[in-house]
């Protein structure tokens, strides 16, 4: 594989530079840094304009001279160019586009992407027009600075089908640019996974059958023009790529072509802490929070929290795609076990999943003022106890007579006041979910599911369940501590797909010193199992579950078996096993998988005739 561009431009275009959406964002953010290795001053990234986003994300920046004339003349026709640097780590040039101005010419685009492409946009949404428009602009600008760069090769890059009208926009104008297009998930296949369907049984039967799915099969999944028009840019583009060989398969029966190259998502490791860091931030935020733990469930009945494992789970809220419902029935399985086996220590599993919601429920607000109240008081009590204790000691007139024997009766009063107001909601069971949701909390999917599979966080349930439905931040009221800092907290992070083309949260974990453990259905599953296989990584700490053909309580039993396996971790077991995972996860570092965008890169200007 050359790592040597051939290219001596390079643009890298999608709506999420410099404006934060979903995962390619952090694609493009993190993998920057190389490609400015790479190219230096001639790598640009080009985004859509978010007035709100941009004044974050850009720092404007004198337009270089031989770039005013193209802003200039893009400007006449409505499309405002803002040019600088993107407020990144790497600091590459960046353009972003405001189309306001261009909106007018909408239907005479999604007239030419019938008349040229027969995409079917006719009852499309604000959702695929806005994008499309933004798309065709970017065409316009990439034609108008291939005129100005011409003392070399140019190679642009295009992510998913919201920036792809711009590439099919240069390839029907001849424009003299290698394209390369990526798919990060098929429109149609996340559809059809989503609703239930069984995406991997009909890509196997299809491939087989040497058949395309019919394209019209997206009016059911209302994406025909979303789906239309990816399958026509991995059609006409020089090099069609996409995340994972998972996204390849699915892409070949979806899209009607196999990628050329693999592009892997990668991480700056480098900007993870170090795994002896590491060790005193699990410490550091366990603590943080047992101490939420205590707030959130002590009122109703004492918790055992010596040798507690903490188990995550996050992402979209997407009940069967994400695996949410194999994660929750093998709590249940786990839980019924634990508590024949008389288990000394709780089960804590947190489903960091973003609902909507009112805010926080009031009792668990009450119960972690009360909690902070208890805590503040303590503070207060400490000075009185080191000074009686230190007077006793060295008058020699210590007994042992408790704790007691140092507190003043003002102490004690405020104490039993408080005692008696914490443990207020004795015999009851703690919420399931911390937060007022915006419609009945009976007609949720993660709570309803809990209740089946017998997690009631009762007090004899050995698995206590936490549903955070928020972004965790810092900021937050409830559980005040942002993403990271919860992963590094925790023991085992689950993430148990059963559609991800690659899947960055196991990554991030494993980086974030967590033991983790992704699918076979998700690249990164299939992408570690090879290495695995392959002897480049052991595998330990990073857990694939087989989920490929398999039955559906099988797959959570194996779940709640991996589960239990690392509940019954010694602590020097779970040391070893996050020093096992911290090392493995070293393979898929940018400054390893960035080549392969050198590689694609190259074949799409190979194609410049």
């Amino acid at each position: 594989m050359t790592k040597k561009p051939q290219a001596k431009y390079f643009f890298e275009v999608s709506y999420e530079v410099a404006n934060k959406i979903g995962g390619i964002y952090t694609v493009i953010k993190s993998k920057s840094p190389e490609m400015v290795k790479y190219y230096g001053d001639n790598y640009y990234t080009i985004g859509f304009y978010n007035p709100k986003n941009a004044e974050i994300e850009l720092i404007p920046k004198t337009v270089d001279r031989k770039l005013k004339g193209v802003f200039s003349s893009l400007e006449k026709s409505g499309i405002k160019c803002y040019y600088g640097i993107w407020n990144i780590p790497s600091k590459p040039k960046t353009i972003l586009l405001d189309v306001s101005g261009f909106m007018g010419q909408m239907n005479n685009i999604k007239a030419e992407l019938w008349e040229k492409y027969q995409i079917d946009s006719l009852h499309s949404d604000s959702w695929f027009d806005e994008p499309v428009v933004w798309s065709y602009a970017t065409g316009l600008l990439l034609e108008k600075m291939s005129d100005v760069f011409k003392d070399g090769k140019i190679a642009a890059q295009f992510h998913e089908w919201m920036s792809g009208t711009g590439m099919l926009y240069l390839k029907d104008k001849k424009v003299k640019i290698g394209t390369v297009f990526t798919t990060h998930a098929t429109m149609l296949g996340r559809s059809i996974a989503g609703g239930g369907g069984d995406l991997l049984a009909m890509a196997d039967e299809g491939i087989r059958k040497n058949e395309v799915i019919d394209e019209f099969e997206a009016r059911n999944y209302h994406c025909l023009a979303k789906h239309q028009t990816e399958k026509r840019c991995a059609t006409v583009a020089d090099c069609f790529t996409t995340v994972s060989r998972t996204t390849s398969h699915e892409a070949r029966y979806i899209l009607g072509r196999t990628a050329k190259v693999h592009l892997y998502n990668g991480l700056n490791l480098e900007n993870f802490p170090a795994m002896e860091k590491l060790s005193y931030l699990h410490y550091k935020n366990k603590a943080k929070l047992s101490d939420f733990l205590r707030a959130y469930f002590e009122p109703y009945y004492n918790l055992k929290l010596e040798h507690a494992r903490m188990i995550f789970l996050s992402g979209r809220y997407e009940f069967h795609n994400k695996g949410i419902d194999v994660f929750i029935n093998s709590l249940g399985m786990l839980n019924e076990r634990l508590k024949k086996e008389g288990a000394k220590s709780d089960v804590f599993a947190f489903i960091a999943i973003p609902a909507g919601v009112k805010g926080p429920k009031m009792e668990v607000l009450e119960n972690i003022s009360l909690f902070s109240e208890i805590e503040n008081h303590v503070d207060e009590f400490l000075p009185e106890i080191k000074n009686k204790l230190v007077s006793m000691l060295t008058s020699g007139e210590y007994t042992n007579g408790g704790i007691a024997n140092f507190m003043s009766e003002k102490y004690d009063k405020a104490f039993k006041k408080l005692l008696i107001a914490f443990k207020s909601k004795i015999g009851g069971c703690a919420p399931i979910c911390a937060y007022e949701l915006e419609y009945p909390e009976e007609n949720d999917s993660i709570v309803s599911a809990c209740l089946s599979a017998g997690l009631c966080n009762r007090e004899d349930d050995s698995v206590k369940v936490v549903f955070y439905p928020r972004y965790l931040s810092a900021a937050d009221r409830v559980i005040p501590m942002d993403y990271f800092d919860v992963i590094q907290g925790c023991s085992l992070t689950v993430f148990p797909s059963f559609y991800e083309p690659w899947g960055y949260t196991p990554v991030e974990a494993a980086a974030s010193g967590a033991l983790t453990l992704t699918s076979d259905l998700a690249g990164f599953g299939e992408f570690i199992s090879e290495r695995v296989k392959n002897g480049d990584v052991d595998g330990k700490g990073i857990y694939v579950l087989n989920m490929r053909d398999r039955a559906y309580n099988d797959i959570c039993s194996d779940l709640s078996e991996i589960i239990y396996e690392v509940v019954n971790f010694s602590q020097q077991e779970i040391i070893d096993h996050k020093h096992n995972a911290k090392n493995d996860i070293s393979i898929v570092d940018w400054t390893k998988l960035s080549g392969r965008y050198i590689e694609a890169h190259n074949e799409a200007v190979s194609k410049i005739k």
